[in-house]
């Protein structure tokens, strides 16, 4: 892979982008990661972590050079057009739709195709420091690819037309603020593989039926999403794990069973919590 770094750890896989000095994305790369994908959905992958391979970076945003030279021709992009951006949505979807968590590490600034990329993942720790965060697409007279949808879902419809409009960009802080991350952290590559590696300690089967009641449930009437939801309850509830999990956790004395559930989970650390 010329665009991605990889390692493997455990069930758990690491791709870092490098792309420098600037870390943009370019269509190469949007390739080598269809490729991955494929190998993604293999079992003996459970976790995935996004970050960049480059310091100070993550996904910059997609390479403004790239769509201009492909502007030299007009007529010819016009009658790409259509398959660029179905195609491009059809990459991005499959991350929402990858039945095992992804965790993105996002080390840096992470605007346009970096943070689209990042909200169609599920997980999202952004990095402490003078990095900046947004959508600067309008500012250059284009659109998002998927921001809009994204951004409606995840922090309103209000602050997603203002954010879009404005082509704001934000601090790690003002994301955690709005909503589009999930956590800071001082390493963000670090904390993306600590997470990884208690996801790749919860039952596979749970994991995956908790992302799919979410993902497959979130935009549908309540009573369709509670029948997805019931879909997904009955394939945990029949497993010789959750058994096993359960007698565990009964077998507990009382006063000890919540700190049995925090250990199974992700213990947050100085610094590191939700919020901090």
């Amino acid at each position: 892979m010329q665009y991605w770094d990889i390692e493997t750890r455990d069930g758990i896989v690491i791709a870092g982008y490098k792309n420098p000095p600037t870390n943009y994305l370019v269509a190469q790369a949007t390739v080598e990661l269809n490729e991955l994908l494929a190998r993604w959905r293999e079992p003996d992958v459970r976790v995935v972590v996004l970050t960049g391979a480059v310091p100070d970076r993550y996904i910059t945003h997609y390479s403004v050079e790239e769509l201009v030279d492909m502007g030299d021709d007009l007529d010819g992009l016009r009658m790409a057009a259509h398959g660029l951006i179905y195609g491009y949505h059809t990459l991005l979807r499959s991350f929402a739709y990858l039945d095992k968590p992804v965790v993105v590490g996002m080390t840096g600034d992470t605007m346009g195709a970096g943070l689209e990329l990042s909200l169609n993942c599920d997980i999202r720790v952004a990095q402490r420091g003078d990095y900046r965060i947004g959508f600067p697409e309008v500012a250059l007279g284009i659109l998002t690819g998927t921001g809009s949808q994204l951004l409606t879902r995840i922090i309103g419809y209000g602050r997603a037309m203002d954010f879009l409009m404005r082509s704001r960009t934000v601090s790690p802080q003002g994301a955690l603020e709005l909503g589009l991350v999930t956590e800071l952290a001082e390493d963000a590559r670090e904390r993306a593989i600590e997470i990884a590696e208690g996801l790749n300690r919860q039952s596979a089967v749970s994991v995956t039926a908790a992302k799919r009641a979410i993902v497959r449930g979130a935009n549908l009437p309540m009573e369709e999403g509670l029948r997805v939801e019931a879909e997904q309850w009955l394939k945990t509830i029949v497993t010789e794990q959750a058994m096993t999990l359960m007698r565990d956790y009964v077998s507990t004395p009382f006063e000890q069973r919540r700190e049995w559930v925090h250990n199974h989970g992700v213990p947050p650390k100085p610094g590191n919590a939700i919020g901090a």
